[in-house]
């Protein structure tokens, strides 16, 4: 089974956790874990209070999370303000590679072909633009793929995450849909295993 930390830190990674308070000592998720987040201090403990006003019998647990020093800084040779935060200069070295080597083999091709004259550079050309492009897209999602992880939604700032774990669906969706005014994200109903859903709907 998985519990609320394990959930947590897959969906927070490289943050520093701390279990503020906990009805269920062992946190492990139900098959309808409601659980959501606040963004701040103040914003995370008016969630907790909606959660225990609005089931005050349910277990209870609250998490808060705080961003911890980067272990990867960006170089002065690096896009740090772009947004997928790509290496420029290895995508550009992608860009330029397609161009040449893809133009200098259509220009050969071409005038082995029979192609005379200016003919056989434009094809050349035309071919080199294709090879930068098609490097263009090669080279930009090979390194946001490096990337492609769960990033919090809050980076930088303190996050509290509540989880009320419940039974059944039947208590946990209107659970769900009224603590959501007093939640910064949406709020999921998780399962045992962390697989989640929205309320009102099936499967995870």
């Amino acid at each position: 089974m998985t519990s609320l930390r394990d959930y947590v830190i897959r969906e927070f990674p490289e943050h520093a956790i701390d279990v503020l308070e906990s009805d269920k000592d062992d946190l492990e998720l139900t098959d309808h874990t409601v659980v959501s987040y606040a963004v701040g201090r103040q914003a995370g403990e008016d969630l907790l209070r909606s959660y225990r006003r609005t089931a005050p019998q349910a277990p209870v647990a609250a998490v808060r999370v705080q961003p911890t020093d980067a272990t990867v800084l960006p170089t002065d040779r690096e896009d740090a303000d772009g947004v997928l935060d790509l290496p420029l200069s290895r995508v550009a070295m992608f860009v330029v590679g397609g161009f040449l080597v893809v133009g200098i083999v259509a220009t050969l091709l071409a005038f082995l072909l029979g192609a005379t004259g200016s003919k056989g550079w434009i094809i050349g050309v035309f071919a080199g633009v294709v090879g930068a492009i098609v490097g263009a897209i090669v080279g930009g999602s090979r390194f946001a793929g490096q990337r492609a992880t769960t990033q919090p939604r809050a980076p930088g700032r303190t996050v509290t995450v509540v989880a009320a774990f419940l039974d059944d669906e039947a208590t946990a969706a209107p659970l769900a849909k009224a603590v959501g005014p007093a939640a910064d994200y949406e709020v999921r109903i998780v399962d045992h295993k962390g697989a989640w859903h929205s309320p009102g709907t099936v499967g995870g």
